[in-house]
């Protein structure tokens, strides 16, 4: 039954680290093909979604443990960047000019 509940814990553990990463990476490349925010930090979220996706499938195939050193290190971009990015959406908001360019493409094309 240990064995049971374990490898679920395991399979909960990595997939979710899968399901956030590839979320990730499509966010930031919206981002970053959009330009709402500024081009390094979508970068920056793109790279750290790549290098958490990484440790995902590092942990998946038993490379690295759940709690290594390793796991962790690659960890810090995207958390860092989590966190810049909530700090700048709080203070400055989205590029207001990337909203004013979408909206007149849309009236442009109908």
């Amino acid at each position: 039954m240990n064995i049971l509940l374990s490898v679920r814990d395991w399979a909960i553990q990595v997939f979710a680290a899968i399901a956030f990463s590839l979320g990730a990476l499509m966010y930031y490349c919206i981002f970053y093909q959009s330009k709402l925010i500024p081009r390094w930090l979508s970068s920056w979220g793109f790279l750290g979604a790549a290098l958490w996706l990484a440790t995902a499938l590092l942990s998946m195939f038993g490379q690295i443990g759940p709690f290594s050193t390793a796991k962790v290190l690659l960890a810090i971009p995207i958390a860092m960047n989590e966190m810049v990015l909530a700090l700048w959406l709080i203070i400055k908001g989205f590029n207001p000019s990337a909203i004013a360019s979408e909206s007149v493409r849309q009236i442009q094309t109908r």
